[in-house]
């Protein structure tokens, strides 16, 4: 099998990157990139790194990567991306969200597939085995036509805990096309999140080809019984939950008409999603298999959702998609008085303290 060199560029989020690609077969972690001597001398000392750089431009022209993550803070991933595109790379690994706008999420995605290169996003939540049996069960016809998938996370943010949860109700649908979105925001608070404007409570609802509806909110409070991050999915045939643990791992329980109830507990020793995002890469470039469930191609629509509930906010109209706005929503309501922050105070949910807004970018 062959074995190829990858690269990272920031090293935060990127060290569970490397942890994934040193436990995957037929990848090796070549070069380290980050601003931050101390950190990257520490990862790169960590899992035996041989190239280590300050510089992702430098690193890419001397390291002769096959793999570059993109584990930047999100305003760097589309800049990050398409510098990594401009050379003979095999795929991109871009943390989520792609990108903080419409625009420059579709031109990673546009780059990369003129190029050639495989771009991935970093919605690992897709390799959790509950999801995967959640969508098997569903295209097997267990809950009949799929209705609505609602799920709500009690605090994070639409672009950051919101992008998971959206992409992962659209996983379980079988990747459908988004067609509309509604939403609503409040931000009263100057609230951001590792660096980019956050919103204090979001609700939306998207509509996707084949009838269903995807309900989302997140900050709003708990959803009654069910453990915060819970997905229930509604057919016209039966139900089904997917209702987190106190990790990672999810349980299952489903209630169908045309088939036996079942109840799968939460797995006691997960898949590392990390590993499972290399190893399913490699065998996306070995050819073995013929793509990766995090393609960008998927990813563009999870984005799409979220920048059309923002648009819908700002506007408040129903947003069609694709949506005509390129620019990212969420600043253009902050710029044009939309959203008026009524508690000042700039404070980052990622950093617990509060600063000067000129320091939070």
């Amino acid at each position: 099998m062959a074995t190829y060199r990858a690269g990272i560029i920031g090293l935060n989020l990127g060290q569970s990157h490397a942890r994934g690609f040193e436990q995957a077969e037929g990848i090796e972690v070549a070069a380290v990139c980050d601003i931050d001597k101390n950190r990257l001398e520490e990862v790169g000392d960590q899992y035996d790194v041989p190239g280590r750089y300050t510089d992702a431009e430098t690193m890419l022209q001397e390291a002769a990567l096959d793999v570059v993550s993109v584990a930047t803070p999100a305003s760097l991933h589309p800049a990050m991306t398409l510098l990594a595109a401009r050379y003979p790379v095999k795929a991109i690994i871009s943390e989520k969200p792609l990108a903080n706008s419409m625009g420059e999420a579709e031109s990673m995605v546009n780059a990369c597939n003129r190029a050639g290169i495989k771009l991935l996003c970093g919605y690992q939540g897709r390799h959790f085995g509950a999801f995967e049996t959640a969508r098997n069960l569903i295209a097997d016809g267990a809950i009949g036509n799929p209705i609505v998938v609602k799920v709500g996370v009690e605090e994070g943010g639409l672009a950051n805990q919101g992008s998971h949860l959206i992409d992962r109700a659209l996983y379980v649908l079988g990747d459908p096309d988004p067609i509309w979105a509604l939403g609503q925001v409040q931000r009263e608070t100057d609230r951001y999140e590792r660096g980019y404007v956050c919103e204090d409570l979001c609700f939306g609802i998207a509509a996707v080809n084949g009838g269903a509806r995807i309900v989302y909110d997140n900050d709003i409070g708990p959803h009654g019984d069910l453990t915060n991050r819970s997905f229930v999915i509604a057919g016209d045939d039966g139900t089904i939950t997917l209702e987190p643990d106190t990790g990672l791992s999810y349980g299952l329980r489903l209630i169908s008409a045309n088939r036996d109830d079942c109840v799968i507990p939460p797995e006691t020793d997960p898949l590392d999603h990390m590993v499972a995002q290399a190893n399913e890469l490699v065998a996306w470039l070995d050819g073995r298999v013929d793509g990766h469930r995090q393609d960008g191609n998927h990813a563009i629509k999870s984005q799409a959702i979220m920048m059309a509930i923002y648009e819908s906010a700002r506007t408040h109209t129903a947003v069609d998609i694709p949506m005509q706005t390129k620019l990212a929503p969420l600043e253009a309501a902050i710029r044009d008085g939309s959203l008026v922050v009524r508690y000042p105070g700039a404070y980052d949910i990622r950093r617990p303290f509060v600063y000067p807004k000129d320091d939070v970018g």
